[in-house]
């Protein structure tokens, strides 16, 4: 067998020449099996005896797992059959004054895991936490906010926007996913899904360290990183769309199928960097006081003392973020067009879509799933995978489809700051010219005024 690090660079060396190896594994346990048989036939033989001797104990297990599984999708998708979802538009008020806190406040809302609170609720009814969508759409250039969320909801997140935003316009729209006749023979599309790089505990850059907690004397000189993806939003023309979509639901414990594990890979996640830090402190301490005993305990004793700057500020970002409502979320991007409109210098935008909110210190965004550039004929005949990706990646931001079956995927873990910073309304002076706002500034009527003869 090959050891990790020729492995790795193994691994490395074939997806450089676009050959995914785990497409050769199967490839490779075939050859084995059959240099197996050739030289011992008889092991082979007694490995299948005895698999097969065995099977009253395995069996039942391997079925009832899967009959388990199989249950759940099934009454989970009895369940979701059974909701009403809404879509709405927000459309922003003329001045926003207000820092990303303010939407920090009212995205409160969506954590909440009603419904599932008994395990007869979660294991016989199929009932699950809400799934919400917040969403930023470029249709032709123009670019509109959405939420699309349970029926249910939609009063209390009125009153949570209203709340925080009196002068917006919320208003129930048809989806606007569905006006699009999207056909491949058509147009050409491009997605992206994103994962953070490190531990989810581990954040973003973020708006406070951008200082739009603040309320700056001179307004021009803030600078708001969500403005580079509405600008970019803001530059396609005719029979050109960027969608955009954060697909949110509370987070609560590990789960298999119904089932809380006792571990949480979110807070153990950010419990081994700190560990990790302060483990990396304590030798670098030791090393610098040489070959002294005492002197070496006194080092390892000064806690975080030792830390350096940047290890210090990470240590409290993390600890930070392990404070605040956590999100499970899935982030999608999609750019499409007409085949005569697609412009591939789009492409790369997409690609680095977050780079505003990386940080050497912090954590970074990076995309994954979705469609890659294929550079080898091998990679896909014919265009059959390109177009296969392509049907999901639509299916699937218009099914907003993340969370549970038939779509279940692995999403990243969002504290309530981080969600914000990367779904908010920008401040006036921030003005894109295809982001719509409401045209003018709502008043109380005057004091005195007649209401009627």
């Amino acid at each position: 067998m090959l050891p990790h690090e020729s492995a790795e660079k193994f691994a490395k060396w074939l997806k450089a020449w676009g050959v995914e190896p785990v497409l050769l594994g199967p490839l490779f346990l075939l050859l084995l099996f059959i240099i197996f048989i050739w030289y011992d036939s008889d092991s082979i033989g007694a490995l299948f005896t005895a698999t097969l001797a065995l099977s009253p104990l395995w069996v039942p297990l391997f079925l009832l797992r899967y009959f388990w599984i199989t249950w759940m999708n099934y009454i989970r998708y009895q369940f979701w059959l059974t909701l009403d979802y809404v879509l709405l538009e927000v459309v922003l008020p003329p001045e926003v004054e207000k820092s990303p806190l303010a939407m920090e406040v009212a995205l409160t809302t969506l954590w909440n895991s009603a419904g599932e609170t008994t395990f007869i609720d979660r294991l016989w009814k199929g009932k699950c936490r809400a799934v919400w969508s917040l969403e930023i759409a470029s249709n032709e250039g123009r670019v509109s906010y959405y939420i699309r969320m349970r029926r249910d909801w939609r009063n209390i997140m009125e009153a949570r926007m209203y709340g925080q935003f009196p002068e917006a316009r919320i208003t129930e729209v048809e989806d606007y996913t569905e006006k699009v006749p999207f056909k491949l023979g058509e147009y050409e599309l491009f997605g992206l899904e994103y994962i953070k790089v490190e531990a989810g505990a581990v954040p973003i850059k973020t708006y406070y360290d951008y200082e739009l907690n603040k309320d700056p004397d001179v307004p021009e000189t803030t600078v708001d990183p969500i403005t580079h993806i509405l600008e970019l939003l803001s530059s396609i023309g005719k029979d050109e769309y960027i969608w955009l979509q954060y697909i949110v639901r509370t987070r609560k414990k590990d789960e298999w199928y119904g089932f809380y594990k006792k571990k949480d890979q979110f807070k153990e996640g950010g419990k081994e960097e700190i560990e990790k830090i302060m483990r990396g402190a304590g030798e670098r301490a030791k090393r610098l006081a040489g070959d002294d005993p005492q002197a070496q305990a006194q080092a390892a004793s000064r806690g975080s003392s030792i830390l350096t700057e940047t290890e210090r500020r990470r240590v409290e970002a993390i600890e930070k973020s392990m404070g605040k409502l956590i999100f499970e979320v899935g982030i999608r991007s999609l750019y499409f067009a007409k085949k005569e409109r697609f412009k591939p210098i789009y492409v790369t935008p997409l690609v680095r879509m977050f780079d505003t909110y990386r940080t050497a210190d912090l954590n970074q965004m990076n995309h994954t799933r979705g469609l890659t550039i294929f550079d080898y004929p091998w990679q896909d005949y014919h265009g059959i995978r390109k177009a296969r990706i392509q049907k999901e990646l639509f299916s699937h931001y218009h099914d907003r489809a993340y969370f549970y079956a038939p779509h279940d995927q692995t999403p990243i873990f969002l504290n309530l700051e981080e969600l914000a910073s990367l779904w908010h309304f920008p401040s006036s002076t921030v003005n894109p010219p295809g982001l719509e706002r409401v045209a003018a500034k709502r008043a109380e009527a005057p004091t005195g005024l007649p209401t009627g003869l």
